[in-house]
């Protein structure tokens, strides 16, 4: 496949993701204002606005941002490999954002961008147990059991 159709693909696919979002948005506008209409009293100020369930100036630079992570995750993902056909670019260009914050938490991740949630090393260097041999089950001395059971 070539990178003109990588590159529209996935965008086409990030794009999809935005069109599910809008319609999810106005199907629960839609059940709201259905309820307003049979409610018995309803109230004075009107049914609900469509604006009130989806925003649309953010919502669009949403849509733009998805388009264009998804005609990017599909090219990296082709260029590795990942990928060969239309319907998967698709669902890697969809699928975008997760894909990315799965990349975020991965093992290459850690290495490269390093761990800063990493919990620091409490032992002293020298204090670290041995590497060779079998673990030495008398390190100290031994306190009797409070109990007398031992």
């Amino acid at each position: 496949m070539d990178t003109a159709s990588l590159l529209l693909i996935g965008a086409a696919g990030g794009a999809a993701r935005g069109i599910v979002h809008a319609y999810d948005c106005m199907s629960e506008w839609l059940v709201r204002r259905r309820e307003f209409r049979l409610s018995e009293q309803p109230a004075t100020e009107g049914p609900p606005a469509f604006g009130t369930f989806y925003d649309i100036a953010g919502e669009s630079i949403a849509a733009v941002v998805h388009t264009v992570l998804g005609a990017g995750v599909a090219m990296l993902m082709a260029s590795w490999g990942q990928v060969s056909g239309g319907f998967a670019t698709f669902a890697v260009g969809a699928s975008a954002p997760l894909i990315l914050v799965q990349l975020k938490h991965s093992r290459l991740a850690e290495i490269v961008i390093g761990d800063s949630n990493a919990p620091q090393s409490t032992q002293p260097h020298g204090l670290q147990p041995p590497t060779i041999g079998p673990p030495n089950e008398q390190t100290g001395p031994r306190r009797p059991d409070p109990g007398g059971t031992e």
